[in-house]
């Protein structure tokens, strides 16, 4: 089976998407983020271990060559110590494979208590050579006993 090397592209493409942007590592406090609202589903299941509040981007709508940052807010309904997060983008119906990281990489500070809490669920530079498109971003996250924390999905379209 032979590949042509626009598709092999295009998935480089999307999976420059999933990874997080050098900046993440460095992001700790989401205070600087511009705070503009956007359009998301709660995918979470009466289960869920944070009530969001709102979901704010640094801009919107995303711009290719440019850093989107976007970040939940909510009320922690328990604590837990550690957990996980999957964040899977789908690009006009094709699921790529997920990224798969520990909380602690969104931004917030572990062990979570009950309270205010904020993270950050998506931090990259969109590709200038993103193709044209409906792009779909679901977050998922659990704590340690795997109880869903959060889903939330959003989408933009170039």
């Amino acid at each position: 089976m032979r590949i042509s090397a626009s598709v092999i592209d295009s998935f480089l493409i999307f999976l420059s998407l999933l990874l997080p942007s050098s900046a993440s590592k460095t992001v700790g406090d989401v205070s600087y983020v511009a705070n503009v609202p956007l359009q998301w589903v709660n995918c979470s299941t009466w289960t869920d271990q944070l009530a969001i509040e709102k979901v704010e981007a640094n801009l919107w709508p995303p711009k290719r060559n440019q850093l989107l940052t976007v970040y939940v807010s909510g009320v922690a309904k328990e604590s837990f110590l550690y957990g996980n997060y999957d964040k899977t983008i789908v690009y006009r119906g094709y699921s790529l494979p997920s990224i798969f990281g520990s909380l602690d990489d969104l931004g917030i500070k572990l062990p979570v208590y009950p309270g205010p809490l904020q993270m950050i669920i998506f931090n990259s530079t969109i590709p200038e050579v993103a193709p044209d498109g409906q792009y779909d971003i679901y977050v998922k996250a659990y704590e340690q006993d795997h109880a869903e924390v959060l889903c939330v999905k959003f989408s933009w379209e170039f």
